[in-house]
């Protein structure tokens, strides 16, 4: 992406912390604090860190009807090409909700929690995650916390990050990646947000027969996704190793010289070192190319793929 405009965003972050009041009528909502969950504004150090938050809610007078957990990214979470004379954050943002439940009508709770363990973004940048009830009558309590990252090659045309992508179990494990954004979602991010489901590239899945992590696209035939959207991600084996992955400068030509297969739309049993070549198609002519590294293979605990992403911009 590339701007032309540049805008500073303060009073726009400041009008969102503003709406809160725990003097407001309606539910009341709190973010539960601990060594483990987060409450407060923080400064991250590393690409697609985890935070985890637990969100309690409690009606004043009228039943909960609807908790949403969302997150603004300013500027948007993919990588963008900034112009060289650039002195603060492109003008832009783009809002993604992670939960949207709907409590049916019929039903008087009046106190909910809810625990989110996110991945947060791969950019520079700014993310303001918002924690919101609303109860029978309409009226909305609102928390929120903001988590700010900086890198040092912001300014680079290659892009790279690892994140971590976990075997599917309970719908809170992230298991759906999205490459170009660098965001793990979890199984209820996506199962009904369309906009979420048109940013996954793939989803871990387990080998019938072995057992072993394994990667397939959105448009592979055995998830039987129900999806309108599904982006046109095509994945396929390279000769590269974990030394000779770091030296590629041509992700196209990378591309090109690998193979599919077996089932071309999934990898099949993966190992750590192993290196993946994908193309994102963004239109009928732009594509983005990039290989993926299998940093780690953790099969203790949650079984989880660390995975090292890298592509040109």
């Amino acid at each position: 992406m590339r701007f032309r405009s540049i805008a500073l965003l303060l009073p726009l972050l400041s009008a969102l912390t503003a709406c809160e009041t725990s003097l407001s009528p309606g539910p009341r909502v709190d973010l539960i604090s601990s060594t483990r969950f987060n409450t407060a504004d923080r400064r991250l150090t590393r690409p697609a860190d985890t935070v985890a938050a637990k969100m309690f809610a409690e009606a004043k007078g009228s039943p909960l009807r609807r908790l949403v957990i969302s997150a603004e990214y300013f500027p948007v979470p993919e990588p963008i090409i900034y112009p060289s004379n650039a002195t603060a954050p492109p003008d832009t943002s783009r809002r993604l909700v992670y939960l949207d439940s709907t409590l049916a009508s019929n039903t008087e709770i009046n106190q909910a929690a809810l625990t989110h363990v996110l991945s947060s973004r791969t950019t520079s940048g700014l993310e303001v995650w918002r924690f919101e009830a609303t109860d029978a009558e309409g009226r909305t309590g609102v928390r929120s916390f903001n988590l700010r990252f900086s890198r040092t090659d912001s300014a680079q045309q290659v892009h790279s990050y690892s994140i971590p992508v976990q075997a599917p179990g309970t719908s809170g494990r992230r298991s759906f990646l999205a490459l170009r954004e660098g965001l793990a979602f979890p199984k209820f991010s996506v199962r009904t947000l369309a906009e979420n489901q048109a940013l996954v590239d793939l989803v871990y899945v387990t080998d019938s027969t072995t057992g072993a992590p394994t990667l397939a696209t959105v448009r592979d035939a055995k998830l039987k996704l129900p999806w309108s959207t599904r982006r046109g991600t095509v994945i396929r084996k390279t000769t590269f190793n974990a030394s000779t992955y770091a030296n590629v400068t041509n992700y196209l030509t990378s591309f090109n010289q690998g193979t599919p297969f077996d089932t071309p739309t999934r990898t099949g049993p993966l190992a750590k070192g192993q290196v993946i070549a994908f193309e994102i198609p963004l239109n009928a002519t732009e594509s983005v190319y990039g290989l993926i590294l299998v940093e780690e293979v953790v099969i203790t605990g949650i079984r989880t793929l660390v995975l090292q992403v890298r592509y040109q911009k």
